[in-house]
């Protein structure tokens, strides 16, 4: 993640951050790339159209140092004329700021932490002002009350803080006008999220793809299996958590599930899937998936509600099997696309069709 990134870089840099978007466009607000003071990049804010410009003018901000705004327009038929030849039919607004390793923007390490805890924060940036003085003007909130400023300018700050409170409450990031003595500042509050937690629940050959693709997405992946062999990080070294565990008595706290946590039911056997649905199925976790058929769950739910144990109209929304996207898949690697894909709609509230065959926006935003 590119704010991890910030918080270790031994040379001067320039962050640079998509803040606004009108019409379409490759990225939505808050991607962001960090970009060398060599003129190397970590990340994407566009599909590779906008890089190289901002690697050049990033060159110009780190001799004048400051936060500096660039607007790249391609609605315009002219743009393939004078422009980048996009063809994107959207205006993006980049927030580019100069970073000093020896002072690490306090606003990044914030938002870290809260990350890591699995917290929730609203940073408000500033990006277009009356003044060049308050552009990169920041202020940040997390779930947890704790807040902070980089300013003492108390009037915009206060407007700032308000739209923060309201977007973390509301788990929606968001551009916002606020009118102050001098003129109205606009502005990007973006929330940042915990990163989606995978566990699954046996730790066979077949996780390994799942293990894999996950933590290409940046995923925080976590295995559990009852039998110690399995069980090995050795097998899984990309993990961040392999555990040999009862499944009828492990201390299902220990999770921290929350709503960016997916559970999975890997180990192929009906005796196991039962008693890790049935101590799962009211766990509020955004996604709950069984591996096998329908028929496979419709059995595994019959024989719960003969030991009493009925889920909820929200568990069964939760619950998924089988699992994932209609996209034929029969090996591991597709299964494990097909599965992960699923949650990838899941948490982001999308269907997960084709693209194609509907005319709703690529990105939601607000988001």
């Amino acid at each position: 993640m590119i704010l991890d990134a910030c918080t270790r870089i031994r040379r001067p840099a320039v962050l640079a951050t998509v803040v606004s978007v009108e019409g379409s466009a490759y990225r939505r607000p808050g991607a962001r790339m960090l970009i060398s003071e060599d003129g190397r990049t970590t990340g994407m804010v566009s599909g590779g159209c906008l890089e190289t410009d901002l690697a050049n003018r990033a060159q110009a901000v780190l001799r004048q140092g400051g936060s500096h705004t660039v607007v790249y327009d391609m609605r315009s038929p002219d743009d393939i004329v004078w422009g980048l030849g996009l063809g994107c039919d959207g205006e993006i607004r980049v927030l580019l700021e100069a970073l000093d390793p020896e002072a690490v923007p306090s606003w990044c390490t914030f938002a870290v932490r809260s990350r890591d805890r699995r917290g929730y924060t609203a940073i408000a940036t500033v990006f277009d002002a009356p003044g060049p003085a308050r552009i990169g003007r920041r202020c940040w909130v997390d779930d947890q009350g704790n807040r902070g400023t980089m300013s003492s300018d108390d009037e915009l700050d206060a407007a700032m803080m308000r739209t923060a409170k309201t977007s973390l409450a509301e788990k929606r990031s968001r551009n916002e006008t606020w009118d102050t003595t001098d003129g109205p500042c606009s502005g990007l509050v973006e929330i940042v999220r915990p990163r989606v937690q995978l566990y699954l629940f046996g730790a066979g050959a077949d996780a390994a793809p799942f293990v894999e693709q996950a933590a290409a997405l940046d995923w925080r992946v976590g295995l559990l299996d009852h039998r110690e062999p399995f069980a090995d990080p050795h097998r899984f070294p990309r993990a961040n958590e392999v555990r040999c565990v009862d499944y009828a008595s492990f201390d299902i706290n220990r999770l921290g599930v929350d709503d960016r946590t997916a559970l999975l039911l890997l180990t192929h056997h009906f005796l196991h899937d039962r008693t890790l649905l049935g101590r799962l199925l009211e766990i509020p976790a955004a996604y709950l998936g069984v591996l096998g058929p329908h028929r496979r769950l419709e059995h595994l739910l019959a024989r719960l509600a003969a030991d009493g144990i009925e889920p909820s109209s929200r568990a069964r929304e939760r619950l998924h099997g089988p699992v994932g996207l209609d996209i034929g898949s029969e090996t591991p690697g597709e299964i494990a696309l097909s599965a992960l894909s699923e949650i990838q709609a899941v948490m982001n509230e999308r269907s997960g069709g084709r693209l194609r065959d509907g005319n709703r926006p690529l990105h939601d935003w607000p988001r």
